[in-house]
């Protein structure tokens, strides 16, 4: 019996990843769900 057996999960394109584009983020106040007013910048 093999005691180093390891076992591995294989699929068709599982070494081809996609080409992910950066996004920028942008915050729209209007759809922000945190407070209006701030009790220090060090809570964010």
């Amino acid at each position: 019996m093999i005691k180093n057996q390891k076992l591995e999960l294989t699929w068709i394109g599982k070494d081809v990843r996609p080409k992910l584009e950066p996004r920028i983020l942008l915050e729209d106040s209007t759809k922000s769900y945190h407070a209006k007013h701030r009790i220090s910048p060090s809570l964010r």
